[in-house]
């Protein structure tokens, strides 16, 4: 499956739109930032989908151990070096007070390096500096979980395992609603089960294989910017109705017909460097900066990331494979040739000749059929592509991570 640069492009739209939110950007709304973590989540659901079936497509299996060793080499040095930091800033006393106020950043640390900070967040347990990292959580047990349900529910067919996803989505709006009236408003927010809607509607997306037009592509990313331009800082009912699913739907109309003029450069390049840009764009704005200097510095900071510290990971990647390329061909020996036997001339001529008299109803065929011409003779128009191009099949290429 070949790399699909106007998804990075896409990703560049999510992340902009969730800096630009939490950043105080003029003409973005407090929680447009809501709106870029759906696109982010549609997006993660349909990659990793993606790539886990052309895995599976080209080597007859998925390798399970190497894909969660992927995705740590993937997601795992950056937050790393973000919990370092904020390690330091805790203890050094330079952490901003409103982010010290009751929060024990041992909990927290340790919360976030086991991806179940929005669970503690959902028992009442302030994350602080590292709020951000919710989302983090709900995306990596996703990563954990789907891709053994994937496998399973391939079994029962693609088509069947997308009308199953699909009431599990349908679900999901009422439920929000019952959480938010028992008291539940952050588990709204936060959980994994309340939020997986989005992530199974790239899911589907990929089972279904569904490429739509791009007019379509064009009104998901107009739906997902406007919603990010109206969406409430402090949403109440309203959110669980209509902000949360609607982003879900228009994020799935923008990947399912993701424009090609979003591969332009500048914003694919945004795109790759959007996982450290989420990460550090969530302690920087903690310092109240105004916006033309906390966006700049945030991209600054994620570009040295990305070139310092992150490569040198993601080229480890390739120890473990690409998923959807097979493993290197193994060379073989041809077995030993046998010694040729000695052939008596003599005596085979003088059995060919004699045959016919023996049996004359019996006449060794000697000159083909047309239809064994026929079998034996390739067209060209109908030749294997390997005899025609000499070196298999020459398509390759991967989607892009999916991350943050």
């Amino acid at each position: 499956m070949k790399h699909r640069p106007e998804l990075d492009g896409l990703r560049g739209v999510a992340i902009l739109l969730v800096v630009g939110a939490h950043a105080g950007v003029p003409g973005f709304a407090g929680g447009g930032g809501g709106a870029g973590v759906s696109l982010f989540f549609v997006l993660s659901g349909y990659l990793i989908t993606s790539l886990l079936m052309a895995e599976k497509a080209r080597n007859g299996r998925v390798d399970l151990r190497a894909f969660y060793v992927r995705r740590a080499l993937r997601l795992f040095p950056a937050l790393a070096a973000v919990l370092i930091v904020v390690a330091m800033l805790a203890t050094t006393g330079l952490m901003p007070q409103a982010a010290r106020e009751d929060t024990d950043y041992r909990v927290v640390i340790l919360s976030v390096v086991g991806y179940v900070a929005n669970w503690v967040a959902v028992a009442g347990q302030s994350i602080g500096i590292l709020g951000h990292t919710r989302s983090l959580a709900v995306e990596e047990q996703f990563y954990i979980l789907w891709p053994a349900l994937l496998l399973a529910g391939l079994r029962i067919g693609r088509q069947r395992l997308a009308l199953m996803l699909l009431l599990l989505i349908f679900l999901d709006t009422p439920y929000r609603f019952w959480l938010d009236l028992n008291g539940g408003f952050m588990h709204v927010f936060v959980g994994t089960d309340t939020r997986g809607d989005a992530l199974l509607l790239g899911c589907v997306l990929a089972i279904l294989e569904s490429r739509w037009r791009v007019v379509v592509g064009w009104a998901g990313v107009g739906g997902v910017c406007a919603l990010a331009a109206l969406w409430p800082a402090e949403p109440g009912l309203g959110a669980q109705l209509l902000f949360i699913p609607a982003a879900a739907i228009a994020s799935t109309l923008a990947v399912a017909g993701c424009p090609t003029m979003l591969a332009w450069r500048p914003l694919a390049f945004i795109g790759k460097i959007s996982f450290g840009l989420y990460l550090w764009h969530g302690l920087i704005i903690w310092w109240n900066l105004p916006w033309p200097v906390a966006v700049p510095l945030s991209i600054g900071i994620a570009c040295v990331s990305y070139f310092v510290l992150e490569q040198r990971f993601l080229r480890l990647k390739d120890r473990f494979g690409r998923a959807g390329h097979p493993p290197a061909a193994t060379p073989t020996v041809a077995p030993p040739k046998r010694p040729a036997r000695p052939v008596d001339a003599a005596g085979l001529g003088a059995a060919f000749w004699a045959a016919p008299a023996a049996a004359p109803g019996i006449m060794p065929r000697c000159t083909p059929s047309a239809g064994d011409a026929a079998h034996h003779a390739w067209p060209r128009s109908r030749r294997p592509a390997a005899s025609r191009q000499g070196r298999g099949d020459p398509r390759s290429g991967s989607l892009p991570a999916a991350a943050p």
